[in-house]
């Protein structure tokens, strides 16, 4: 042992004409790297500290509500993108940065770029909140419904793989309605960006495309809390019961600040036994990607749109015949069953 002792000591020192220890330099140099690394290590732990001790400081709540900002142009004069005014919306122009939990999902600078895409989310809360597809694309100045109808998405994985990962979408039919609400009649879905990432990748010179039209995808959480859904379609109406899930949509990006609905993936969706949890979840990972849910309070807030008006006695609409009809309508003009 203290031949081993000896060995390190002099591969780490040495006797100066003194006979005083000293220590090497590729010693020193090692030592103030470890320093480094050390410190780095340690700014890290206290900034994920202090953002987690701020995050679940915050009191939460299911429903977020978000400082009401005055504007007198009504929604539909806005541009489609709606993004402001010196925001780049080349992605090139992007930089998309990984975060303390996740190396593929990304946050987006600058923080201005989510406005076109805060504006499709727009979309999506109100064809949960009882507008029609065509009603949510006038209101919100589409010229399209903003969404496409694909098969399959490409995303990268945690292992650094590139998977194609199946995904459902709702029935485009113009007229079909529905509503995703709670037991008291309120809108109960809630959106939380979960990261996002571009679609090529970069080895030496050469640059791969791997995403086809959307340069930039985002993946989307989507907290429906309902327990009920009420379908509408053509004056025939239909109220199921609904268990409160948890899936993941992706949004993809295709110019001028303008985003597309992609599809919903198939796989996972997990059922929410615990809604505070699950508010904290989505609130925490939210505030990680510069960004808040987005919900009924903030589609009212933002673009002055509240729920669309129940019919009457929605919970009493439970005939199967009116379901079949809708059902019926909707495979009738190829355009998918009920989500």
């Amino acid at each position: 042992m203290n031949s081993l002792w000896k060995t390190i000591l002099d591969g780490l020192t040495y006797q100066d004409l003194a006979g005083k220890r000293q220590p090497r330099i590729y010693t020193v140099i090692t030592g103030l790297i470890l320093l480094l690394l050390l410190t780095a290590g340690g700014m890290a732990g206290l900034n994920r500290y202090l953002l987690m001790s701020k995050v679940q400081a915050t009191p939460v709540s299911v429903s977020i509500t978000t400082p009401v900002i005055e504007t007198d142009e009504p929604t539909d004069s806005q541009p489609q993108g709606n993004v402001s005014s010196g925001c780049p919306t080349d992605p090139a122009e992007w930089s998309l940065t990984p975060t303390l939990i996740s190396e593929n999902h990304q946050v987006i600078q600058p923080a201005c770029v989510y406005q076109g895409l805060e504006r499709t989310i727009a979309w999506t809360l109100a064809v949960r909140e009882g507008y029609s597809r065509a009603d949510a694309t006038q209101q919100l100045g589409f010229t399209e419904m903003p969404m496409r109808q694909l098969e399959a998405v490409t995303i990268p994985n945690d292992a650094d793989e590139l998977v194609d990962v199946p995904v459902s979408f709702i029935p485009p039919n113009p007229d079909f309605t529905e509503w995703r609400l709670n037991n008291h009649g309120e809108p109960a879905v809630t959106y939380a960006l979960r990261g996002c990432f571009r679609t090529s990748t970069i080895t030496g010179n050469r640059v791969e495309i791997w995403g086809g039209d959307y340069p930039v995808v985002c993946i989307v959480v989507e907290d429906a809390e309902n327990t009920h859904i009420v379908y509408s379609l053509n004056g025939h109406t239909y109220t199921s019961p609904a268990t409160p899930m948890r899936s993941f949509l992706l949004f993809g990006y295709v110019s001028d600040g303008y985003w597309v609905w992609l599809g919903t993936q198939t796989e996972p969706k997990l059922e929410i036994t615990d809604p505070r949890a699950n508010a904290s979840d989505r609130l925490t990972i939210a505030t990680l990607y510069d960004s808040q849910p987005w919900d009924a309070k903030w589609l009212m807030t933002f673009h002055r749109l509240p729920m669309h008006p129940l019919p009457e006695n929605w919970q009493s609409l439970t005939d199967e015949n009116e379901k079949q009809f809708i059902l019926n309508t909707l495979s009738a003009g190829q355009e998918g069953g009920m989500p």
